[in-house]
């Protein structure tokens, strides 16, 4: 999606899939397909909440497994495609702008899950209101139990910077939440005696349950998993999972200082490290963004300005984690500051998929602060950014080396001296507090605000 509009009109950022249309009829249980299917969609803000603006995508959907026939102790590559994806809404898209996720369910003699990605999608440009392009995920599961077993799709989900879009079974609810699985089912037999227990490390779109040993007549488990789990650590490794990382990409903020307000657009980055991490690692999280507007019409002292800005942990995680960077040094009037990295460290605790999203960055000065976020008026109706990073957090205790680290540990507020040389953006800084309010000059003696708001 073009990066002006993230910010400009958040409600644009959305994938809309696809513009309501009735509900056709269910075709009966699929078998690999092609099959025609009606799935309900709902939009999520930052992937929070219940969801809004229930849509309804209707496709030709196929599902297939390599080999066709498995075996008892074989892994089996599973591929669903759609003919040709939903409708794109009212902005146009970039290139691999919207990733997509599907959770298959394995039942019968099988339990446990699968997932399947497509980590770029579309694959080109769409413009406003076009189709999105036919969809082709591909992940593996593995087969533990012979008997007959089943494969069912039971969400899809279209991940985007700022709203994700859930789906499942035709029909309007928390889609996230609660999905009902679909009526794409294919039924097939894993041939071979018994049961067999998966490799050391198995595909990163896998996730069976070796320790069940369900008969062959067992009734299919069509439930889908939680993204978290509370399982003990184990020593057994486990494959990374490919983290989420935000940008660069441009981006729109409103800024405040005091009562004046302006605009900033720059290109930002947000990362983390490591992006696959163990319960109890410390994770340092990196915000970059590139050159900003000008400074105010008054120098600014060397040391006097710093940039912080606010995380919110969000997924299986929780709390803050508050980011710094080096105090600029000296600032001409209205001069064109070049970038900065902030940086700051917090510990996991749960398994599973983690948010980080940026809802404040704040220039800190000892006379006046900028703050800089979405909201129309920054300091009294903030809002989070556009600015959203995902990573996974393994089962597994954190090793040594993930262990390590100093600075902010649990989002407790602590700002650590890291963070590479540079100096940001600022649109309005008044040095010792001058206005300048057209020919007159006025001296304004404010109270130093504080740090950036959570």
């Amino acid at each position: 999606m073009a990066a002006f509009a993230l910010v400009l009109a958040p409600l644009l950022l959305l994938l809309a899939i696809p513009a309501a249309a009735p509900a056709r009829a269910t075709l009966p249980a699929a078998a690999v397909g092609p099959t025609a299917g009606t799935l309900g969609c709902r939009l999520y803000f930052n992937d929070a909440g219940t969801g809004s603006s229930p849509t309804v995508w209707q496709d030709t959907f196929t599902l297939t497994q390599s080999p066709a026939a498995p075996k008892v102790g074989d892994t089996v590559t599973v591929t669903l495609t759609a003919k040709t994806g939903p409708d794109n809404g009212p902005v146009g898209l970039n290139a691999g702008d919207v990733p997509v996720n599907v959770t298959l369910a394995l039942g019968g003699s099988l339990s446990g899950s699968a997932t399947l990605r497509m980590s770029s999608y579309p694959a080109r440009a769409v413009a406003p209101e076009a189709p999105l392009g036919p969809i082709t995920t591909t992940g593996t599961y593995f087969a533990s139990a012979a008997g007959a077993a089943t494969l069912t799709v039971g969400r899809v989900t279209f991940t985007n910077a700022s709203a994700t879009t859930h789906c499942s079974a035709a029909g309007d609810r928390d889609h996230k939440a609660a999905p009902v699985p679909t009526s794409i089912v294919e039924s097939f037999t894993v041939g071979g005696t018994g049961t067999a227990t998966p490799p050391p490390s198995p595909s990163p779109s896998a996730t069976p349950s070796p320790s069940a040993t369900p008969s062959p007549s067992a009734k299919p488990s069509l439930s889908l998993p939680s993204s978290a789990t509370d399982d003990p650590p184990t020593a057994t490794d486990e494959v990374d999972t490919p983290a989420q990382p935000f940008g660069p990409k441009s981006v729109k903020l409103n800024c405040k200082t005091l009562s004046s307000l302006s605009s900033w657009t720059a290109t930002h980055t947000l990362s983390m490290s490591p992006s696959n991490p163990g319960r109890g690692a410390k994770v340092t999280v990196r915000l970059k963004f590139s050159a900003g507007p000008k400074s105010g019409p008054v120098p600014v002292g060397a040391g006097d300005l710093v940039p912080k800005a606010t995380v919110k942990v969000g997924g299986v995680g929780s709390g803050t984690v508050n980011l710094r960077g080096p105090a600029y040094g000296a600032i001409n009037p209205n001069a064109v500051l070049p970038g900065a990295t902030l940086t700051g460290t917090y510990t996991t605790s749960k398994a599973g998929l983690v948010s980080l999203t940026v809802t404040n960055i704040v220039f800190d000065h000892p006379q006046v602060d900028t703050e800089c976020n979405a909201g129309a008026d920054p300091v009294t109706g903030p809002a989070a950014t556009s600015i959203v990073a995902k990573f996974t957090v393994k089962s597994r205790a954190a090793t040594g080396d993930e262990s390590e680290g100093g600075g902010g540990g649990n989002g407790d507020g602590s700002l650590p001296n890291t963070g590479e040389g540079g100096v940001t953006a600022l649109l309005l800084l008044w040095s010792s507090a001058v206005l300048l309010l057209g020919v007159g000059l006025v001296v304004v003696l404010p109270r130093r605000r504080g740090i950036p708001r959570s």
